[in-house]
């Protein structure tokens, strides 16, 4: 009985290790450092809609940095990633107001130097509004304007707008922010650190179960 019970709780502690490890490395769609260290290229233009229609008006290379902002100034706005993060403020240098014409009139962020990991997803996470601070997302932009697909992040601004003087229904000058969180494919390093974890696990498990056995 003794020889099983220590036998039991061997295995107890080896599933524990097991959870444990699933739970410490990212999964696909747990947080991945998706731009820190990297190259990507940043543009803002037009598109009709239609396939391959973009046109860059505007463009930056850029390397993620945690501590930087990556892009001061791109068509009066400034962009910063951290992480698997990215924020849009605009410098409030003028006021603009965009019509919802052409179909895209926005932001294209892309993975022009094969750096960056496969998108899985981009969604807008300033949705709660505070009152008198800046941070807030910007009038007339929505969450659905934001698409992506395995290379790049598209942000339409077609409808958004921004006035330094608050007017009825279309003007508050503290929706200055589009911010977003970007879900991607881990790398295969951290797959690699997955099964490595795994081995070890299971070659103490083995030696101590050898070692409980034989007293």
């Amino acid at each position: 009985m003794t020889r099983y019970d220590r036998t039991l709780g061997l295995a107890a502690l080896g599933s524990l290790a097991l959870s444990l490890t699933f739970a410490t490395v990212p999964s696909a769609h747990a947080q991945v450092n998706v731009f820190d260290g990297k190259n990507f290229a940043i543009d803002y233009g037009v598109s009709s809609g239609g396939p391959d229609s973009f046109y860059s008006l505007s463009h930056a290379d850029a390397t993620g940095s945690a501590t930087g902002v990556e892009v001061a100034n791109l068509s009066g706005w400034k962009i910063d990633t951290m992480g698997d993060k990215v924020t849009l403020t605009w410098n409030k240098g003028d006021d603009f107001m965009n019509a919802g014409t052409p179909a895209f009139l926005g932001f294209k962020i892309s993975d022009t130097a094969n750096q960056l990991p496969d998108f899985l997803g981009a969604s807008v996470t300033n949705t709660a509004y505070t009152p008198s601070t800046y941070g807030n997302l910007i009038e007339g932009f929505t969450p659905s304007q934001v698409t992506f697909d395995a290379n790049n992040i598209y942000v339409n601004l077609n409808t958004s707008m921004w006035h330094e003087t608050p007017m009825a229904s279309m003007g508050d000058p503290y929706r200055d922010t589009i911010a977003l969180s970007v879900t991607a494919v881990p790398e295969p390093e951290t797959y690699a650190m997955l099964l490595a974890g795994l081995g070890l696990i299971g070659a103490m498990a083995k030696r101590r179960a050898r070692k409980n056995l034989s007293a």
